[in-house]
């Protein structure tokens, strides 16, 4: 795993992983911040759930990998999603939950009132802003 430090080294580092088309997985609060991704999905809702899922992985049309920045859901989100198309995934924590650092996630199905998970998630990196946390 690499873990760099600071917002300012995640161009570099998408380049060192050869990612150039990458989409950012996030809330709507940090959905505009300044950031070398190609598009955004903004849509991360409470609890990563299924829907919300589905939803980025149509965005994903085009990338070549995955920021998810963000709380837990936004990083679980981002993981489900990395699962789900096999895109590698630079994960940006605002929180110290340590979510960043396993391949497993969290999800809801709230049609069905059940929560659900799994694993296989190609998180590569994590970058720490201490700034946004």
């Amino acid at each position: 795993m690499i873990v760099r430090w600071g917002l300012d080294e995640l161009g570099l580092l998408l380049a060192e992983l050869g990612i150039s088309r990458p989409l950012l997985v996030t809330t709507e609060r940090f959905g505009e911040l300044e950031l070398p991704v190609a598009t955004r999905f903004s849509g991360v809702r409470r609890h990563a759930p299924v829907e919300t899922v589905s939803a980025a992985v149509a965005a994903t049309h085009g990338a070549d990998g995955l920021v998810g920045l963000g709380g837990g859901s936004a990083i679980d989100t981002a993981k489900a999603v990395s699962a789900e198309t096999g895109l590698s995934l630079v994960a940006v924590p605002t929180t110290y939950a340590g979510a960043e650092w396993t391949a497993y996630f969290g999800m809801r199905d709230e049609a069905r009132k059940l929560k659900a998970g799994g694993s296989g998630a190609h998180t590569v990196a994590i970058v720490y802003e201490p700034e946004l946390t």
